[in-house]
């Protein structure tokens, strides 16, 4: 397994997706697969996007150590989003003791992902 030490959370930027929509727009970009290793639907459903073995595609210079999560939305997200973020922010942290998560825009200053607190919602 890879060492990994941060859970970096972003958004969709739409409102609606889940796991097999961005693949396809990922794809369309010239990604090998999804960037993500899990979605999170509006109906806070976690979908395995790439495995977690596997480096994603989520956020540049910072993908060798991290797992990225996106919550599908663009600003407003679902109580059961967070519950769903929570739950598995809480296993990841299991398997990755000292697992930090930031949001994106920590990473990248121009965007403005996640839209949503990180720290007040974990």
């Amino acid at each position: 397994m890879r060492d990994i030490s941060t859970h970096i959370i972003h958004c969709s930027d739409s409102e609606v997706g889940d796991v097999r929509t961005i693949r396809e727009w990922h794809l369309a970009r010239g990604f090998a697969d999804i960037g993500y290793h899990f979605v999170i639907r509006r109906d806070g459903v976690i979908e395995m996007g790439r495995q977690m073995y596997v480096v994603g595609a989520h956020c540049e210079n910072h993908n060798h150590n991290s797992i990225g999560t996106c919550l599908v939305g663009k600003r407003e997200f679902t109580p059961a989003q967070f519950a769903s973020l929570q739950a598995l922010h809480q296993q990841l942290t299991m398997l990755f003791p000292g697992i930090v998560a930031r949001p994106h825009n920590a990473y990248n200053p121009n965007k403005t992902c996640p839209n949503f607190n990180v720290d007040e919602v974990l």
